[in-house]
């Protein structure tokens, strides 16, 4: 069989192929805690997590091109008030999670209210001053939030089942839960680009001009982008609180955000997956320099793949498998079907209607001026 061969999008053999990749995801998700160690899957939560907050970053930055270097603020809103909600008030931590993206999504409205004026740097620089203030309104509230010393006590206990017994089972459910979360955030991402929203926030981000004259109401879609971006971020900012069990401002700072950029470039922008396999990369290869090496020589060497790989792929990960797919299997898109084909209609003869009086010739006087009907 020559390569590479070609599907056409929509056509039996493409939903068989889509159809495999989601069974193959699925399969390796129920397969995983069976063939990793325990404190190998407590890395992938974490890795979940960070992908979660990745997802969000992507929405607003990769769909929409407004840079954020917010985002560690809109992680720590959704972690801290998981974190109070379920210490000091006693809440079920979904009820907390739900609250926390409620209050995050308020704040990137906020947020993204006075940024609609702004674009490029200058956004960044707002974005990065909420990301500078929030460790300090962390501090400055240290009644509520713990201050520098830290909240503790935070935790998701899993179910009273045998399944899910001891330490093992308390990381096999947070894991459980990260999955189901990053389900959640993905499909709520997908069908937002997938409908009108999403081609008004594409359009607002290639040409804005063209946008706002075809009818895309600018004000409404970035603000309300801005807060679903931080919902998800909060998201991930809750299970951050009941996997770790301590929060403190240190692990919001603005290395974080920047953590999640160079994830969803790495991943690959404006993709649906690159977010998640661009969240697991940066979340894993500081655990594998640091086992090859100790001390500054682990950072020098994360620094040094970093460059490599933004160098390599340009694209990101997505990018770079999808042309080594492209050698193998090709999708053609599927081609716009017309509603109707002129080349099919009926001839009509003279002896069908009469000829509106529109078309007929008018019959004028010798002045010039048409007689009257």
């Amino acid at each position: 069989m020559a390569l590479p061969i070609t599907v056409h999008e929509g056509t039996m053999p493409h939903r068989g192929i889509r159809l495999g990749r989601v069974a193959l995801v699925v399969a390796v998700v129920l397969a995983l805690p069976y063939v990793v160690a325990p404190y190998r899957l407590d890395q992938v939560t974490g890795a979940l997590i960070l992908a979660i907050a990745a997802v969000g970053l992507n929405l607003l930055s990769g769909f929409g091109g407004q840079i954020s270097l917010g985002h560690a603020a809109f992680f720590g809103f959704g972690a801290y008030t998981t974190g109070i909600l379920v210490t000091d008030h006693g809440w079920y931590p979904p009820v907390a999670f739900v609250l926390g993206m409620l209050v995050c999504f308020v704040v990137g409205v906020l947020v993204g209210v006075p940024a609609l004026r702004l674009r490029g740097m200058y956004l960044a620089l707002v974005t990065l001053a909420v990301g500078v203030i929030f460790p300090s309104l962390v501090r400055r509230f240290d009644s509520l939030t713990g201050g520098s010393a830290g909240l503790f006590g935070i935790s998701f206990d899993a179910p009273d089942h045998a399944y899910f017994a001891g330490r093992a089972g308390q990381i096999l459910w947070l894991y459980y839960v990260a999955v189901v979360a990053l389900a959640v955030s993905c499909l709520l991402v997908w069908n937002i680009m997938r409908g009108r929203t999403g081609r008004a926030i594409v359009a607002l981000r290639d040409n804005e001009p063209a946008a706002i004259v075809m009818g895309v109401d600018r004000t409404v879609v970035r603000t309300v982008l801005f807060g679903i971006s931080a919902a998800i971020a909060g998201l991930a900012g809750g299970l951050f609180a009941v996997d770790t069990g301590i929060l403190t401002p240190d692990s919001f700072s603005l290395l974080f955000t920047i953590y999640l950029l160079v994830a969803m470039v790495l991943g690959g922008r404006a993709s649906f997956w690159g977010p998640i396999i661009g969240g697991f990369v940066i979340y894993y290869l500081p655990l594998w320099t640091g086992e090859l090496t100790d001390g500054p020589a682990a950072g020098v060497l994360f620094g040094i793949l970093i460059i490599v790989m933004v160098f390599t792929l340009r694209e990101g990960v997505v990018g770079g498998l999808g042309r080594l797919g492209a050698r193998v299997l090709v999708v053609e898109p599927r081609r716009p079907t017309p509603r109707f084909d002129l080349s099919e209609a009926p001839p009509v003869s003279a002896d069908q209607g009469i000829e509106p009086a529109a078309c007929q010739p008018r019959q004028e006087t010798a002045a010039g001026a048409p007689l009257a009907d």
